[in-house]
């Protein structure tokens, strides 16, 4: 009975001390617009990524026509694989895989509420040639993990411009 007791102890413990330092996770985005259009050149990933993220949405959600869409996301995304180390013997040892992305945010009328950014994320890789499909696999899910780290700061981004004051210039 102690044993439970410690361990009840110690878990309404740990739960206070979260709250009390402030800890909050973070919830769905929330967007002051009711329709946003997603277009550019993005992998596939990207744009499932994008748009399953969306979905968690409180208020807001993709159209497929840009006509009905309120606010416009437009999205470049460059992957790259770089050779970062060599062997003694000169065989490709490791990999850097980039992820670079350029995005832009207008709303309907035309005003820029992002102008164009960039974000760049990188995950060094080693490389073995007797595991190679493992390898490739390895690779797959690392470029998956970065468009999902890249989807979120980009909503991210956008929510935090959403709800920034706006000044007009005369």
């Amino acid at each position: 009975m102690k044993i439970q007791t410690l361990r009840r102890s110690i878990l309404i413990g740990s739960l206070l001390m979260m709250t009390g330092c402030g800890f909050k996770m973070r919830g769905p985005v929330v967007l002051p617009y009711k329709t946003i259009y997603i277009s550019g050149g993005m992998t596939q990933d990207l744009k499932l990524t994008l748009s399953r993220l969306l979905k968690t949405s409180l208020n807001t959600v993709e159209v497929t026509r840009p006509d009905t869409a309120e606010l416009f996301l437009n999205i470049t995304e460059t992957p790259a694989k770089q050779i970062l180390t060599y062997n003694q013997a000169g065989q490709i040892t490791g990999y850097r895989l980039v992820e670079q992305v350029k995005f832009s945010v207008n709303q309907k009328d035309g005003e820029e509420l992002i102008p164009q950014s960039d974000i760049y994320l990188t995950r060094d890789m080693d490389f073995s040639n007797t595991t190679v499909l493992a390898t490739d696999a390895q690779q797959q899910q690392f470029f998956s993990l970065m468009r999902k780290d890249l989807a979120i700061q980009i909503l991210r981004r956008l929510s935090a411009a959403a709800k920034a004051p706006r000044t007009k210039s005369f």
